[in-house]
């Protein structure tokens, strides 16, 4: 047996060395299976208490208990300590 010979990779169909002038597009086989239409989410409005983005039958106050749950920033300031390790070069941050 050969090493790195993998039975598995080999292509049974076709012989070594034809003279076919026919060549297989491989892009053929991977496009073959798409779909012709896509489904697309039915629009709903927006939370009114939180404004956060809904999806069909989603139960009103899903997202904020009905403005009962307040969310934090977007982005709150992040943790020097942490703004250190991720943009460091140092041995601690490689380590992190």
């Amino acid at each position: 047996m050969n090493v790195g010979f993998d039975a598995d990779d080999m292509d049974l169909d076709t012989t070594v060395g034809s003279s076919s002038h026919e060549s297989i597009d491989p892009s053929d086989f991977v496009y073959s299976n798409l779909p012709d239409s896509t489904h697309i989410l039915k629009q709903v409005p927006n939370c009114q208490d939180c404004h956060a983005k809904k999806f069909e039958r989603e139960t009103d106050g899903f997202c904020c208990r009905k403005g009962k749950i307040e969310l934090a920033d977007q982005q709150p300031e992040p943790i020097p300590e942490l703004r250190r390790l991720w943009s460091s070069q140092d041995a601690d941050s490689r380590h992190f």
